[in-house]
């Protein structure tokens, strides 16, 4: 028999470089190879690192202050805005102002042997005029709209007078009516009232 043919050896060829794995490129004639990103501040002096880094501090504390200024300004007008609108309303709703007056009562027939600015109080069929006796006054309707009342009687040429004050009265109406302990009353308009000095006189 004869013996089999032997085949040529074939050498091994080079392996194939798998996709994506290439070697790294070479440098181009004339040009650098590119430095990494972190030699990159290498580069930079320490005093030009310093002051980069106050540059972005100082940025963002001006952002945050103008932040801040804003929220509060726009904060500050909501509540100026609510306050006006509640103070408004408040006098919308309150209406006029109450008023006060004065005047006194002299009862003519007291006091004649008094000493002027001596202190006297009504006698007999006036024993009622004296120190406390309500003032009252009404409105139109005959409502009680305030009361006040007399102080010490003093001794005057016209007889024995007692001032009074009376304080709180409601504005508004057509006219009103001043009496004293009863014994009718003085009727005054409102622009009257509030001029003050009312009088009244009792007795011859």
């Amino acid at each position: 028999m004869s013996e089999p043919e032997q085949l040529p050896s074939v050498p091994p060829s080079d392996p194939e470089p798998e996709p994506g794995s290439a070697g790294p490129a070479p440098a181009m004639p004339g040009h650098a190879p590119p430095a990494p990103p972190g030699s990159r501040w290498a580069r930079l002096s320490r005093g030009k690192v310093l002051l980069l880094g106050v540059g972005i501090g100082v940025a963002a504390v001006g952002a945050g202050w103008l932040t801040t200024s804003l929220l509060g300004s726009d904060a500050d007008k909501e509540n100026d805005g609510g306050t006006s609108s509640s103070t408004t309303a408040a006098d919308e709703t309150s209406g006029p102002e109450p008023f006060g007056t004065d005047g006194s009562i002299t009862l003519a027939s007291v006091g004649a042997g008094l000493e002027s600015g001596a202190l006297c109080s009504g006698t007999g069929g006036y024993s009622d005029i004296d120190f406390g006796t309500q003032v009252n006054i009404t409105d139109a309707a005959g409502t009680l709209v305030a009361h006040g009342s007399l102080d010490l009687g003093e001794k005057t040429e016209a007889g024995c007078t007692f001032p009074f004050t009376v304080d709180d009265i409601t504005p508004g109406s057509k006219f009103y009516t001043v009496e004293v302990s009863h014994r009718g009353g003085l009727t005054q308009t409102e622009a009257e009232l509030r001029a003050g000095g009312l009088e009244f006189t009792l007795g011859d």
